[in-house]
């Protein structure tokens, strides 16, 4: 007999299951009867009620049974079955799980071989059936016994060694902390002596210049005579208090100096700085530089100007000096001769003219 495929996790899933039936928290009391209405017969129409309301039942919402925390995290072991007569090497590690012992490192390697070793001793062990092998077995196992104190002596010495590791890093990390608040301690201890110290020189400089203020006015009027005030003085002078007062007596000229800056649309904007730059003439952003003209020297008439006349009479003077101061050797009377002609010759040019 072949069933039908129930569809129990398709299009079937809402008729298997259900919200749970829960009354009401308020129940009627038993002693009351209502009127049952009387109501019209129901009509059932030809189609079905689930094509135009939809399924009756839905599922709203589901839970677990089980909650995050009792969710698998370990790997899975299977259960195992083993054989009559056989002991399986594998079963010797069930004492090892996830996170103690798995997965294997170097220690639980070093266990393992320890482990086989001691199987196959135990192997070689002579049987309890005579007196010298009863001698012979308890010889082997007090050696054994020997060798696993030493072993075990060995693997607390490293664990003190380890432990000892740990603690003196835990001592260097706690002298470096301590250290570090030491020095904080010192640097802030310091910073507020610095701080005072500056407080103090800055009121023995205050006290300086107040003492200094009151000495340089006393010393204006030694004999204390009485001046009656000079405000022709005052207006002249412009370092006197009409124009500058000091703010010890209570004016602060810096307050509110906003109010004097210059705040201007042509020079605090950009579309000012165009407009101000197209208003401009062609002569200021556009400059035209014309050669100069040569100086005409000659008048109207063809004479020579009379300034030209001594420029170039200075020039001439200039040359004759730069000549006549060069130094000159004589080496030969020749020489000497024709520097006497060209002195003559000097001065009857400088006669005539």
């Amino acid at each position: 007999m072949v069933y039908e495929d129930p569809e129990v996790s398709g299009r079937n899933r809402y008729k298997y299951f259900a919200r749970p039936l829960v009354p009401p928290n308020k129940l009627l009391p038993l002693d009351v009867s209502y009127v049952i209405a009387e109501t019209e017969p129901i009509v059932y129409l030809p189609t079905r009620d689930s094509e135009i309301f939809g399924p009756k039942i839905r599922t709203f919402g589901t839970q677990t049974d089980y909650r995050d925390g009792e969710a698998q995290t370990d790997p899975y072991s299977p259960e195992y079955v083993v054989p009559s007569g056989s002991v399986p090497e594998l079963l010797m590690l069930a004492s090892l799980t996830w996170g103690r012992g798995l997965p294997a490192g170097l220690a639980e390697v070093e266990m393992i071989e320890r482990a086989r070793e001691k199987r196959a001793w135990e192997a070689t062990l002579p049987a309890m059936d005579s007196a010298s092998n009863i001698a012979k077995r308890r010889k082997m196992m007090d050696e054994m016994e020997r060798k696993e104190w030493a072993f075990r002596e060995q693997e607390i010495e490293k664990l003190q060694e380890i432990r000892l590791e740990v603690f003196k890093k835990m001592l260097q990390r706690r002298e470096e902390k301590q250290t570090e608040m030491d020095a904080k301690r010192l640097d802030d201890h310091w910073q507020k002596h610095q701080k005072n110290k500056e407080e103090k020189i800055k009121k023995i400089q205050h006290d300086f210049a107040l003492m200094l203020r009151k000495l340089v006015a006393k010393r204006k009027n030694v004999m204390g005579k009485l001046e009656r005030r000079d405000i022709i003085k005052e207006y002249t002078n412009f370092a006197s208090q009409t124009y500058a007062p000091l703010s010890r007596i209570g004016f602060f000229p810096d307050n509110h100096s906003e109010r004097y800056v210059v705040k201007n649309f042509y020079l605090n904007t950009f579309a000012g700085l165009c407009e101000l730059e197209a208003s401009l003439p062609d002569s200021v952003t556009q400059v035209e530089i014309k050669a100069p003209k040569p100086k005409n020297n000659i008048t109207k008439t063809g004479y020579v100007k009379r300034s030209a006349r001594l420029e170039v009479e200075l020039a001439l003077v200039h040359q004759k000096a730069l000549y006549f101061s060069a130094p000159i050797n004589y080496p030969d009377l020749n020489v000497q001769l024709q520097y006497a002609r060209r002195v003559s010759y000097h001065d009857r040019w400088c006669f005539k003219n």
